[in-house]
């Protein structure tokens, strides 16, 4: 086998292909992702991918987030970016009281 050397960015670009690559449920999307990403860590991914599998998303972390978790609860792979850690404290709301009692509040029925 082969050994490529990747700094932390190429891994996560790599990870993200791969998913996007091996599932065709898995959509990529945040803010500016579309554009590369901040990091550029999604840089090239809609080229390859197209538009309707990789897009932005407006400056809505709390919409953003809330987005994955609807897209997870219907069997969907989401691959949501937020730009950075500081800002996923608007999306908590959604994390912690929707995605962690999805299963529960649907009577086992739905999971993400």
């Amino acid at each position: 086998a082969t050994e490529e050397r990747m700094n932390m960015f190429m891994a996560i670009n790599d990870a993200m292909k791969t998913a996007l690559r091996t599932d065709e449920s898995a959509v990529l999307f945040g803010e500016d992702v579309g554009f590369g990403g901040v990091f550029r860590c999604s840089t090239n991914l809609r080229d390859e991918f197209g538009r309707d599998r990789v897009f932005n998303t407006p400056l809505c972390e709390q919409g953003l987030v809330g987005f994955g978790i609807g897209y997870a609860a219907m069997g969907k792979t989401a691959i949501a970016e937020v730009q950075f850690a500081d800002y996923i404290f608007p999306a908590f709301d959604q994390i912690v009281n929707e995605a962690a009692k999805y299963r529960y509040r649907s009577g086992n029925q739905f999971n993400c």
